[in-house]
């Protein structure tokens, strides 16, 4: 395996204060994360992880056929490495022309997954406590309070959501869950061409129908 190119013990961290380089030697050693408990539930490390994995694969692949990487590759990936911990509230996708590229702030991302996360039935957005999304004012501005509901880690092309919910009383919530799940992860797609790399759905009230 090609080492891993670092820049000593001051890399880069992340706001959870995970060191991208920490991560990096993960993928690439496919070695046991540091804190195992620390990334099932932080979605700045889960993003992360998964743009090194998309970013590294072309090195793993190498590595399997027994090539050494060439330099420019490398140098590549780390120039999109060490880039990430300074994006990390907006998503950042390359141009394919190689002329520019286009930032998409972490709250736009949230306001879609929320938006999608509102049409599917029996759902209200949960906005803290016991506020819901449809309790308030249908004019207030996507982007402020509303987007409490919605957490959200970018890195890269990645992102990782954590949405909270109410559900109707009386429906199936695991089932409106997946759809939830599925919903966001469509919408994102669409309208962002960005890569959904998880959705953790919080259901934290069940409401009586209206």
């Amino acid at each position: 395996m090609t080492p891993v190119p670092t820049q000593g013990d001051t890399g880069d961290r992340l706001p959870c204060g995970v060191g991208v380089d920490e991560l990096l030697n993960q993928v690439a050693d496919h070695a046991a994360p540091h804190d195992a408990a620390h990334q099932r539930t932080c979605r700045h490390c889960q993003a992360t992880l998964a743009e090194l994995t998309a970013l590294w694969q072309p090195v793993h692949d190498l590595a399997a056929e027994d090539v050494q990487a060439p330099a420019h590759l490398l140098e590549a990936v780390m120039l999109r490495v060490r880039a990430l911990p300074r994006s990390v509230w907006h998503a950042v996708i390359p141009s394919d022309s190689g002329a520019g590229e286009t930032r998409i702030a972490a709250r736009v991302v949230a306001a879609v997954a929320r938006l999608a996360a509102e049409s599917v039935p029996h759902v209200r957005v949960a906005l803290g406590g016991s506020h819901l999304a449809a309790d308030l004012n249908p004019l207030h501005p996507i982007g402020h309070g509303a987007e409490t509901a919605t957490g959200v880690a970018v890195a890269g092309t990645h992102v990782v959501i954590d949405v909270q919910i109410a559900v109707d009383h009386g429906a199936h919530i695991p089932d409106v869950a997946a759809q939830v799940r599925t919903q966001i992860i469509r919408h994102i797609t669409a309208h962002t061409g960005l890569t959904t790399a998880a959705v953790n759905v919080n259901v934290t009230d069940v409401r009586p129908r209206r």
